[in-house]
This record gives C-alpha cells, sequence and structure tokens, in this order.
C-alpha cells in the first residue's frame, strides 16, 4: 500500500509541476505563436480554449496533490500557496476577455507558485519517506 500512495504522490506532484510549466512557457511564448500563426496552424495553442484545457488538468491535480500531501505533514506554505494559486488562476481564466494583458501576468503567477508548491509539498512528503500517505487506520 505504502508504494502506491508514494507513486501516486510522484505522479501528482510531478504532473502538476510539469501542466503549471506548459501553462508559464506557453504564456511567454504567446507573442511569438501569434507572430508564427498565419504561417503555421496554431489556432488552438493561441485561444483561451488551450489555457481553459490545462486548467482541467491542473485543478484535480493540484487539488488531490495537495490535499494527500498535507494530510499528515499539514504544512501551511503548502496549504497557502495552493489555495491561493488555483484561486488567481481561476481569476486569470474569468478576465482573459476583459484584460488579456493582466490574464496573463496572473497566469504566470500562479503558475509559478503551483510550481513551487508543488515542488515544496513533494520535497515534505519525501522528508517523511512519503509515511503521511500510508492508512492510518490500519
Amino acid at each position: 500500500m505504502h508504494n502506491t500512495h508514494t507513486h501516486m504522490q510522484k505522479i501528482l506532484d510531478n504532473f502538476g509541476i510539469t501542466v503549471s510549466s506548459i501553462c508559464a512557457i506557453h504564456c511567454i511564448l504567446l507573442p511569438l505563436l501569434l507572430i508564427l500563426s498565419p504561417y503555421i496552424e496554431l489556432a488552438f495553442f493561441t485561444s483561451h480554449e488551450f489555457h481553459e484545457t490545462l486548467l482541467y488538468f491542473i485543478l484535480p491535480t493540484s487539488l488531490l496533490a495537495f490535499i494527500l500531501g498535507c494530510r499528515k505533514h499539514n504544512d501551511d506554505i503548502v496549504k497557502l500557496g495552493g489555495i491561493c494559486a488555483i484561486f488567481v488562476l481561476l481569476i486569470a481564466i474569468s478576465l482573459h476577455d476583459f484584460n488579456e494583458v493582466l490574464s496573463v501576468i496572473l497566469t504566470l503567477f500562479a503558475s509559478t507558485l503551483l510550481i513551487f508548491t508543488h515542488l515544496r509539498n513533494r520535497d515534505l512528503c519525501s522528508k517523511e519517506h512519503f509515511s503521511c500517505h500510508e492508512d492510518t487506520n490500519n
């Protein structure tokens, strides 16, 4: 059982880091993608739907990773960082139609915060040898 929980936590945090990094890189490269879009078919990657699609991966992965990780190590930085990052990401997505520049800046901030929060969560779980994922009922 311990190995399954350990493996799951590593996958969740690593996937969360990867998806958040893709989101941040996308925001940084968006101006270049827009310039290249007349020459290369990049419509989906330059659209608002791309961010919304990433959100469907980021939210459940981050929530599950932070809940599992905080179950025992109960780190306030992970809790606060995760809550703030997810909240800012939701605001950024909802502001996209009103102020695209602000939306990109907020998305970059939220993605960066999610990356560091996942790294901290993974590090704290690793220091406890992922015992925070063992079933305490047995």
